[in-house]
């Protein structure tokens, strides 16, 4: 009788509207309670009036039981990513640490999954502020995977080690990464590594010293730009061709110079008119614009700029910008 009753409410529906009509319902059988769907379909006369209702049920048992399946097989691999992404956010620097180390600075960090393959990192001993932009082979989870050797292989390097050049510093994190994933064996698979730009801060001379691996340092001196290139070659990922050790270059900027480095997803976004790179020279131009302003406002302006050239586009990789005034 209830079975009567719901098709009976089915076919009141399909009169009321005019319309097809589709449902799933419980159906007890023999062989247990089912799930079917039941479709309602008018039937006109010559005058389009409705003469009669056709009503088709098919068994979606079977296909209800595979949804409910990968809905819970979804949820506990989102919650995994969700726990995953606190263990990630448990090692990101903390902000009122940066903030009264370098009052007038900035971090502009877009991760593009729950979990990211981009990480900052700061570390301040005494006179010496340690400031980097890290960006893993990848993005999701295995970035975040590789990000947390990155994280712990610095913090020995520089806390334990006490190692202070910015180019040796990157030198190590390179034989560290290359020995935790074993790439330094022939028979070795990955070839996962990151790219870094790393500054080191002493706040009494007001000198900055600079070494990236893959990833330029804008810096403005006196209102005119320049640029450190940094070494074309990644940490990790096994021998690369005409790799040396890393560089470090030295910088002498004075009150209200600025500099500003990033991880390759910011100048990489897509979009605009063309659906074009965003790209370091639009970066550039940028930086030039706001250089003078307050670090808050100029990364305002970056964040704005960036969104509004990715528009309705997918976010391409992790993103994280950092910029710093003396």
């Amino acid at each position: 009788e209830s079975i009567l009753n719901q098709w009976l409410s089915i076919v009141e529906q399909v009169n009321t509207s005019n319309d097809k009509v589709s449902v799933e319902m419980d159906f007890p059988s023999e062989i247990g309670n089912r799930v079917m769907q039941v479709n309602a379909i008018p039937e006109y006369d010559d005058q389009e009036n409705i003469e009669s209702v056709l009503v088709v049920s098919h068994d979606i048992t079977e296909r209800k039981e595979i949804e409910l399946e990968i809905q819970n097989k979804n949820k506990k691999i989102n919650d995994s990513i969700n726990y995953a992404k606190r263990i990630q956010n448990a090692i990101l620097p903390n902000t009122r640490l940066i903030n009264k180390a370098l009052p007038d600075s900035f971090i502009l960090y877009k991760p593009r999954d729950v979990v990211s393959g981009d990480f900052p990192w700061f570390v301040q001993i005494k006179n010496d502020i340690f400031i980097a932009a890290v960006d893993c082979t990848g993005h999701g989870v295995p970035g975040a995977l590789l990000s947390l050797i990155g994280y712990f292989l610095l913090n020995d390097i520089v806390r334990s080690r006490k190692i202070t050049e910015p180019g040796k510093i990157l030198d190590l994190l390179d034989e560290g990464v290359t020995q935790t994933l074993r790439q330094d064996q022939e028979d070795s698979a990955t070839k996962d590594g990151m790219d870094i730009a790393l500054c080191r801060i002493n706040t009494e001379t007001k000198t900055v010293e600079y070494a990236g691996a893959h990833r330029p340092l804008y810096f403005m001196k006196g209102g005119v730009m320049d640029e450190v290139k940094g070494n074309k070659f990644p940490i990790g990922g096994g021998i690369y061709k005409n790799q040396t050790n890393f560089t470090t270059t030295r910088l002498e900027l004075g009150k209200g110079d600025s500099f500003y480095f990033s991880s390759d997803g910011f100048p990489d976004q897509f979009g605009g008119p063309e659906v074009r790179k965003f790209g370091p020279k639009k970066t550039r131009e940028i930086i030039d614009r706001v250089h003078t302003k307050s670090m808050k406002d100029a990364a305002e302006v970056f964040d704005n700029e960036w969104e509004t050239w990715k528009g309705e586009h997918k976010q391409t990789d992790d993103v994280l910008l950092i910029g710093i005034k003396l």
